[in-house]
């Protein structure tokens, strides 16, 4: 059975009514300065948690609502175009792989938070001085705002019971900053497990289709080093597909290798992985892309 350590802090003074208004803003922040030497202090201790409470010497708990919010992070950078629009003025993003940005007080730590300006439901961000949106955040042409508040959280991470403010869902936050992803952006949210980087590398839209032209051995060594399916010399593919092909050619090449080079001299000889190495080449060229793909 845990044993719980329930540790109750007072704010200085002995007067059970104190003569002018109370700096409730000085008690929180003296009660989180002492709560947390003791969550340090028994951090590591088995079978012992922290909660913590803040109230006056007379009993009176702390009102959090008498406390100034921090103020809100500044945006300052919205897809690329400088401060925070909102309406039909609101900037274009070419890409859905952007990012927004907003500046707090020097060491804060900032949530963001963003949706679709259809009423989708939100969703938040935090720990990054910047908002990247990564693969399949985005759609095209679809239309987002987002904001951002200072981390409160941030500093109370050490304990398991902070007292937290009243009805603070709309306190502290920055404006909402709207803007809109192109309608023809590329659209990554099927990339499932292809790399975005390979993808990039060969220069491929994951939703356009490509054809190049194969001879029958090089048909045959892209079936025996990928899970292609039976194919002809013209072949008709999304740029998704070719990448997760060439990128499994590639994983052939590294097994062929190792096996060759582990092949002892009484076992038949083995080839390495040259010949694969050498197809995705040739169809990375045919596709457009470098002569020489790392893919890795």
């Amino acid at each position: 059975m845990a044993v719980a350590l329930v540790i109750v802090l007072a704010g200085a003074g002995s007067e059970a009514t104190p003569a002018g208004p109370r700096d409730d803003a000085a008690l929180l922040a003296d009660c989180q300065r002492r709560a947390q030497e003791i969550v340090d202090k028994y951090r590591n201790v088995p079978n012992v948690s922290v909660a913590v409470a803040c109230q006056w010497p007379d009993g009176t708990a702390l009102d959090l609502r008498r406390i100034p919010p921090k103020p809100a992070p500044i945006p300052v950078m919205t897809v690329g175009h400088a401060g925070c629009v909102n309406g039909a003025g609101r900037p274009v993003t070419g890409t859905t792989l952007t990012s927004v940005s907003a500046t707090a007080t020097s060491g804060e730590a900032v949530i963001y938070e963003r949706q679709r300006l259809d009423g989708s439901e939100s969703v938040d961000s935090s720990g990054s001085p910047v908002l990247e949106f990564g693969p399949g955040d985005l759609a095209p042409g679809g239309s987002y705002r987002w904001r951002a508040r200072v981390d409160d959280t941030a500093e109370l991470a050490g304990s398991t019971a902070w007292p937290s403010r009243l009805d603070d869902d709309e306190i502290g936050w920055s404006p909402w900053c709207e803007f809109t992803v192109s309608a023809d952006a590329v659209d990554y949210r099927g990339l499932g497990e292809v790399s975005l980087d390979a993808l990039q590398e060969l220069g491929l839209r994951p939703d356009r289709t490509y054809t190049i032209s194969l001879s029958g051995h090089q048909q045959r060594l892209l079936r025996a080093g990928s899970d292609a399916v039976p194919t002809r010399a013209r072949m008709t593919l999304t740029g998704l597909r070719w990448t997760d092909l060439l990128v499994q050619l590639t994983e052939s090449a590294f097994i062929a290798d190792e096996t060759a080079a582990e092949a002892g001299e009484d076992d038949p000889p083995s080839s390495d992985g040259t010949a694969y190495r050498t197809l995705v080449d040739v169809i990375s060229v045919k596709l457009g892309g470098p002569r020489h793909p790392q893919l890795s």
